[in-house]
């Protein structure tokens, strides 16, 4: 009985685990993670991704237009803004464009 209940304690916390806990913000200070949102919302809605408002909070827009850009990009989709996305989203050529942008 409490292997079953074990397995539906980790079922359970598995689907409720916030999306964003993997990602690697632990080395930036409140600023940085600020300044490397508000770049990627920023070229992001240049490009043709929908971020939503660009303050530089990590929002569920500005989550799910990093995912498209990721997943458009071919890159591994993880939804987190770090500064490899960043400098991925300005530099690489040719540059990734939503839907309907080019």
């Amino acid at each position: 009985m409490n292997r079953s209940l074990f397995a539906a304690f980790l079922a359970a916390t598995a689907f409720t685990a916030p999306a964003h806990a993997a990602c690697p913000t632990d080395s930036m200070t409140p600023d940085m993670y600020f300044a490397y949102v508000e770049g990627i919302q920023k070229t992001l809605t240049e490009q043709g991704f929908r971020p939503g408002v660009i303050d530089g909070k990590i929002g569920p827009n500005t989550r799910s237009a990093i995912r498209a850009y990721q997943k458009a990009a071919k890159l591994p989709v993880d939804g987190c803004p770090t500064q490899e996305l960043l400098d991925h989203i300005n530099f690489s050529q040719p540059k990734v464009y939503g839907p309907g942008k080019r």
